[in-house]
């Protein structure tokens, strides 16, 4: 993990960041997400990478927004699917194994990179799971270290979670996982965010978005391309959580984070725009 106090200079400097939003949103009192462990695991780097964003109340609202939803569609699915395994990809610092009611028999994998395992679990020492948490050290995109991740999720019904995670990588890297991990392992759901470029411009994040331009792959997908891919590979949405459509409940914030700004009529995205978060099932 990088030493550079505000800026980011590797990928799991974001994770950091991610954190600092969850401290935050914790915090408020219409906080979209409540997690007791993300101020500690944030720390002051945390804090300090998300002040130096262009828009931190926007970066702070949409990962909030984007915590909120997954959690409800993995909840979803754990009660409704017989998923025995969750192998949490680029797991960062979530704490989901520790905040959520889960099965206790549920088995669940977090792949990272190792110094982000290890600065996790120093942190989080002393603290109990509520299911049967493992670490695997991976990179993605190392084809050996990608099947090591499926032979560790077994063949048994799993699913997997890519949150914030495809959009940092290798377009190759992107349609490997998606041809390759219901082949070689038993995972059969898939949740992930999709953001499309559309979207991004429509709520001004390009600005917000530059400061992770530099730990991207150089041939990084859109959230379009990124659904194309998955699409092409024969994953299917089967419940999803519109960043557009489903946000009644943020109807307040996001009057306060408007006041002052320009609206565009109509919004400059399609009706359809599948921009949010996706539980993806194989079609075939």
């Amino acid at each position: 993990m990088s030493t550079s106090h505000g800026e980011i200079n590797h990928v799991s400097d974001t994770a950091l960041m991610v954190a600092a939003c969850r401290a935050l949103e914790t915090e408020s009192d219409d906080g979209f997400v409540h997690d007791p462990f993300a101020a500690r695991l944030a720390g002051e780097r945390g804090m300090a990478i998300l002040r130096a964003l262009p828009h931190p109340e926007m970066m702070r609202f949409g990962l909030g927004v984007r915590g909120r939803f997954l959690d409800e569609l993995l909840l979803e699915a754990l009660a409704s699917e017989p998923v025995a395994t969750i192998l949490s990809v680029g797991c960062g610092l979530d704490t989901r194994p520790w905040r959520l009611e889960l099965p206790p028999d549920l088995h669940w994998i977090e792949v990272d990179f190792p110094e982000m395992l290890d600065y996790k679990d120093q942190l989080m020492a002393g603290e109990i799971p509520r299911c049967r948490r493992e670490r695997l050290c991976a990179d993605l995109n190392h084809r050996d270290q990608r099947a090591a991740m499926y032979q560790a999720a077994g063949q048994s019904p799993a699913l997997m979670i890519t949150e914030g995670v495809l959009m940092y990588l290798p377009a190759a890297t992107v349609d490997a996982l998606a041809a390759e991990a219901w082949r070689e392992s038993g995972i059969a759901h898939w949740i992930s965010d999709v953001t499309t470029t559309a979207f991004t411009r429509a709520i001004g994040g390009a600005d917000a978005m530059r400061p992770i331009r530099n730990v991207q792959a150089s041939d990084s997908l859109a959230g379009e391309q990124i659904l194309d891919v998955l699409q092409r590979n024969g994953w299917v949405t089967a419940a999803r959580r519109s960043y557009i459509t489903d946000m009644a409940f943020a109807a307040p914030r996001i009057e306060r984070m408007m006041a002052g700004r320009p609206r565009p009529e109509p919004p400059p995205f399609a009706s359809d725009d599948p921009t949010g978060v996706h539980r993806f099932v194989r079609s075939r």
